[in-house]
């Protein structure tokens, strides 16, 4: 029990405490616990059986890195890049060797993994700046000693720097993000270029996937720098969603547009809601405007801090900057000839709404 446990439960003082352990009633000795394990689970699943679009391609990636080179997987979405990922992570620790597993947001990949360690169990740890020093330095000396408990590391951008010993297998999955590009604070890098340059120095293999790959790695994939394997039909043989480009500027040209809607959005939306069905309406502007502009002179207020327009809050009737927060209230005539002949230009998520 311990100690501090011990005394809330008998009330006793830490006098009485010694007094006992000085007569040899009771020992007191030191226990190292971990600060990691209460993420740590036992493995309970095996490997997934693999179809025959995911086997074909496990096979053009072994090809590939049997070549020494690094080999880009071109899975469309949900086509189960994951379960070819196991696949080779499994055979990478079977040799004892250790995996770096690069995601582009931690935040994430909580179902990742939850997946890997139903699969791994206790070979998984975990590597992002949300931990504190202590844990760190934990996860850090267990990379370091190659420890049974760190052996496939799943982390951010910065889990590139742990002190790894006998790396053999890296993964950057969705390779394409810009969130692996660190341009500040520095230093200054790319993760997936420096996993690279990582894994030369130990002879590791790599893995970039990616349902978009950057037009870099493609390039490198078509001029034979980087070996290509691809995975083109979804997992179970599920459909892809339907997608339909709508000209919005044949749709104002016919006067065939309500608002900032299409006659063929309006008509979707209807159907669903008659359905009963839910619908998302993505647009990538806060606030009911992005810019308020004079009709006479064009004059558009600007944030004093940051010199962008300021974005117009219907509901509040003001403007706000989105990078420092400055607002004020939007003036009924220009600031720059005086006259009421104000109009917004653009639309945010409120005048959709």
């Amino acid at each position: 029990m311990k100690t501090q446990k011990l005394l809330a439960a008998s009330g006793a003082a830490r006098g009485s405490l010694r007094a006992l352990m000085d007569k040899g009633v009771l020992e007191e000795y030191f226990l190292e616990v971990s600060r990691l394990d209460s993420e740590i689970s036992e493995a309970v699943g095996s490997l997934p059986q693999l179809t025959p679009h995911q086997r074909h391609a496990f096979e053009g990636i072994q090809s590939g890195l049997k070549a020494r080179k690094p080999v880009l997987l071109h899975g469309i979405t949900s086509s189960g890049k994951t379960e070819v990922y196991a696949r080779l992570i499994s055979k990478a620790l079977k040799q004892g060797k250790q995996v770096l597993y690069l995601v582009p947001e931690i935040a994430i990949t909580e179902q990742l993994v939850r997946r890997l360690q139903h699969i791994f169990g206790a070979s998984v740890a975990v590597f992002h700046s949300r931990m504190n020093l202590q844990e760190r330095a934990e996860l850090w000396h267990r990379i370091r000693k190659n420890n049974e408990q760190a052996r496939l590391v799943i982390g951010a951008r910065s889990a590139l720097f742990l002190p790894y010993c006998e790396l053999g297998l890296v993964i950057v999955d969705e390779e394409h993000e810009n969130t692996f590009k660190q341009f500040d604070p520095a230093p200054r890098y790319h993760a997936r270029d420096a996993a690279i340059v990582l894994a030369s120095y130990f002879e590791a293999h790599v893995l970039l996937g990616s349902a978009t790959p950057s037009i870099e790695s493609y390039h490198n994939a078509r001029t034979g720098k980087y070996a290509f394997a691809a995975m083109e039909s979804r997992y179970g043989g599920v459909l892809p969603p339907e997608m339909e480009l709508v000209d919005l500027s044949v749709q104002y040209r016919k006067k065939k547009m309500t608002g900032h809607f299409s006659e063929r959005l309006i008509h979707e939306i209807r159907e669903n809601l008659d359905r009963r069905k839910q619908v998302i309406l993505f647009q990538n502007r806060r606030g009911f405007a992005p810019i308020v502009e004079c009709t006479t002179c064009g004059n558009a207020p600007q944030c004093n801090n940051c010199d962008v327009s300021l974005t117009y809050h219907k509901h509040r009737n003001e403007l706000r900057c989105h990078y420092c927060g400055y607002h004020r209230t939007l003036e009924l005539e220009c600031g720059a000839c005086g006259n009421a002949s104000l109009d917004t230009k653009g639309f945010g998520t409120e005048q959709v709404e």
